[in-house]
């Protein structure tokens, strides 16, 4: 059923349900969906509409302190229903092992003993979610390369699916989700011992106020939005809900995206087909105590000029192009592309970093919550991961013939600043699991530490973030909480 929160009277009642769901993006609703497929009542609160308004965006707006090339806190986010599916790419991939284990030199504990095996039970039904065939990872092209250091890594592209168009019509109709729009969690009430939620709180714009009762909780809102909640919480235990360790907020992770710089193809039979992508095998990510990535390289096998003069562009850059020391000395002054030449972008893994946070500002939207605040800050690890990753395929493209790689000063120089941290608007961390609550937000099955009926999924949770796109084990992790929360419901 769909309701409007806008449209109810501030003294209209509301359902008791089974689980009670804060977000209405990838993880909301695969949650959601599974619960009612299991015959459990599930309340369902968007925060925005169908479509994309400015009262609601708005309540994204922060403050950046750290790496501040982009307005990560707004930008890579939408608030209605869909969530961050609205825009997504579509490229989908996979954790490897090694993301799974406990590297020590992050100084952070990674993912509980036998997350990988849980997470991958639950693959087939993320594939079908996004709407790729599930063995279409075993089906991917095999090449005549080979390295011992570096693999071509493994992707699938989803259409994409956007998850407004299509669970709408499901989740309308369904007789056990009861979808509100326009309604804003503002509190998280417990219990007088403090022990377990009570109920959630919710507002609509025109600042009604409204209780809903449930068996389970759910907070799905995205990585910054469930550290800002939290964070917010503060009514009964001052430093906010699931905060008694100062773990709500640390260690936000971002994939960074840096250049590395330019190649020229030798191996042709390589590029034929354009772009291709290399992951470090994890061999040498364990023996070089180094993150995990993806780097990028799209050759420029076809070069062209346009305009009235393009014929005499074309001969110029040839002549150009004949020798390095030209070509040197041409792209001090302007960029220059030559025939094989390719640019290399990357997705890279950061470390996990307790200074690397969202805290709370002064500022106070609407709702009297006070906004965001974001400090992505990389570390010392993550730019010897970074000079690392560029230098070793250098030397791996050089010793197969691959390619040329021309590395920018910063990769072969440590006494040249790292000043380039692009991203790629994949947010993690900010409530991650772990083992020891002195450690992180929520245990193993996601549940916020200490706190008996209260959860949190995404991307939040993540104790590291791989190297590759975040979408496949955010729908792993929620497929998982799903069918937990099922078994705890009578």
């Amino acid at each position: 059923m769909l309701f409007d929160l806008n449209a109810f009277d501030s003294n209209a009642s509301t359902r008791n349900y089974d689980v009670c769901i804060c977000g209405a993006g990838p993880s909301g609703i695969t949650i959601a969906r599974i619960l009612a497929n299991a015959g459990k009542n599930v309340a369902l609160f968007e925060g925005g509409g169908f479509e994309l308004t400015e009262a609601s965006q708005d309540l994204y707006h922060g403050k950046n302190i750290g790496l501040n090339n982009w307005d990560a806190i707004y930008n890579c986010r939408l608030r209605y229903f869909g969530g961050t599916s609205n825009h997504w790419g579509g490229r989908c991939s996979f954790f490897d092992s090694v993301d799974f284990e406990q590297r020590d030199y992050f100084g952070m504990p990674g993912w509980p003993d036998g997350s990988r095996e849980e997470m991958f039970k639950h693959l087939a039904e993320a594939c079908a979610i996004v709407d790729i065939p599930e063995n279409i990872f075993d089906e991917l092209p095999k090449s005549h390369w080979k390295s011992n250091n570096f693999r071509i890594s493994e992707r699938a592209f989803s259409p994409p699916t956007r998850f407004r168009t299509k669970y709408i019509d499901e989740i309308k109709h369904s007789e056990k989700i009861d979808l509100y729009l326009n309604a804003n969690l503002t509190d998280v009430r417990l219990h007088d011992n403090l022990s377990s939620v009570r109920h959630f709180e919710l507002k609509n714009y025109k600042n009604d106020t409204f209780q809903f009762t449930s068996k389970l909780f759910v907070l799905a809102t995205g990585a910054s939005e469930n550290a800002k909640l939290l964070l917010n919480f503060d009514k009964q235990i001052p430093k906010g809900v699931g905060n008694q360790n100062d773990m709500v907020g640390r260690c936000f992770m971002e994939h960074f995206n840096v250049d590395f710089g330019n190649f020229i193809v030798e191996d042709h039979l390589m590029w034929e087909q354009g772009t291709v992508q290399f992951s470090p095998t994890e061999a040498l990510i364990r023996k070089l105590k180094i993150g995990n990535a993806v780097i990028d390289f799209n050759p420029n096998l076809r070069t062209k000029d346009y305009g009235r003069l393009h014929a005499l562009k074309q001969s110029a850059r040839e002549y150009i192009c004949q020798t390095e020391t030209m070509k040197s000395f041409a792209r001090k002054i302007t960029e220059l592309d030559c025939e094989g030449d390719g640019a290399i972008t990357s997705l890279i893994e950061q470390t996990p970093n307790l200074n690397s946070r969202i805290t709370l500002g002064t500022e106070k939207d609407v709702f009297g919550h006070r906004r965001v605040v974001l400090n992505w800050l990389p570390s010392k690890a993550d730019d010897i991961t970074i000079r690392t990753l560029g230098q070793e395929i250098a030397k791996d493209f050089a010793r197969t013939k691959l390619a040329r790689i021309q590395l920018r000063d910063f990769v072969l120089d440590e006494n040249i600043p790292i000043k380039d941290y692009g991203h790629h608007c994949h947010q993690m961390g900010t409530t991650r699991m772990s083992i020891n609550p002195k450690d992180g937000v929520v245990d193993f099955n996601q549940r916020v530490h200490g706190l008996e009926n209260f959860y949190i999924a995404g991307s939040s949770v993540f104790p590291t973030g791989g190297g590759c796109n975040p979408t496949m084990t955010v729908l792993m992790t929620s497929l998982r909480l799903a069918k937990h929360l099922v078994s705890l419901v009578n």
